[in-house]
Order: C-alpha cells, then structure tokens, then sequence
C-alpha cells in the first residue's frame, strides 16, 4: 500500500490513539484533530483521505465526509451501526464502518479507497503542503487557560514535514 497523509478527525481519545497508532504502523503519516471545525480547516491541506467519527457535535462526520468528496478526497466514517446512516454514507459513496474497529479492517477499507487516495496525494500542493498543522488547543496533555469564547485565540503550531 502507497504510504497516505490522513486525516483522522476523531473526539474519542481512545478511538484516536488506537487510529494514530494503527496507521502510522502502516507508514501513514497521520494529522489527528479532535473537532468538526478543526477537521474542515485541515480540509484545506489536501490529504490524502479522511477518516472521521460520526459524532462531531453540532455536525457529523457525513458533512465533513461530504465537503471532503467535493475535494475528490475519499473518506471513511467510524460509528455505531445504525442502517440510515450506512445508507447515507453509501449514497455519498463514502465508507461507513462500526467502531467496533480492528487494524485489519481499518487497513483493508483504506486498501478499497486508496487507488482516489494516490490520485489525490499525486495531485499538485498548496504552498502550505510541507507544513503539518497541530492546534494548540489539541495537544494531548496540554491545559487551557480558561477564557471566554469572545477572547479565545486559536494558536497553531507549524512545523516542517518529515
């Protein structure tokens, strides 16, 4: 398999951990957000494919599966099952799957959407290609000041791709 620049946007800890860790392991490189705004930003870098939850608060992981399809970017959506939104999902054309996950199953549907992913990784750049983008404000580990949301500033860390 072709290693992929994915983007996992996924609120559940654990789910995260395990997803950053199975596709690294694969040779993957992984941008990890945990929000629906943060995901639809990340968006604009062009990965490869998108992995998100369902559950994203106000929105869900179908809008963000959406509005990465107009990008001609694949996506996969990780949620419980439920037959409306698997059939949503294969209306989409995108790739619904249980979070009943294991690392074989990741991989085998990323193997079924990796031919548009490699089209979308051979695809010309923007100038902000090299960077991988990491919100503050989404480091694992690190406290936030508590400020009102009228004065809180979104930090970004930039930093050269490896």
């Amino acid at each position: 398999m072709t290693p992929l620049r994915v983007l996992v946007v996924a609120p559940t800890s654990a789910l995260a951990a395990n997803l950053v860790e199975w596709l690294t392991e694969a040779g993957h490189e992984v941008i990890l957000v945990t929000s629906f705004l943060a995901g639809k930003a990340r968006l604009e870098i062009t990965p490869s494919v998108l992995i998100a939850e369902v559950r994203l608060g106000d929105y869900n992981g179908l809008h963000l599966a959406l509005r990465a399809k107009a990008g001609n970017i694949p996506a996969l959506v990780l949620g419980n099952p439920d037959p409306v939104l698997e059939r949503e999902a294969e209306r989409l054309g995108v790739v619904y799957l249980a979070h009943q996950l294991s690392r074989s199953t990741l991989l085998s549907a990323l193997e079924q959407v990796e031919p548009a992913a490699a089209a979308v990784e051979a695809a010309p750049r923007s100038a902000s290609a090299g960077l991988s983008f990491v919100s503050w404000d989404e480091l694992p580990g690190v406290k936030q000041r508590d400020e009102s949301a009228s004065h809180r500033t979104r930090r970004t860390l930039l930093s050269p791709r490896m």
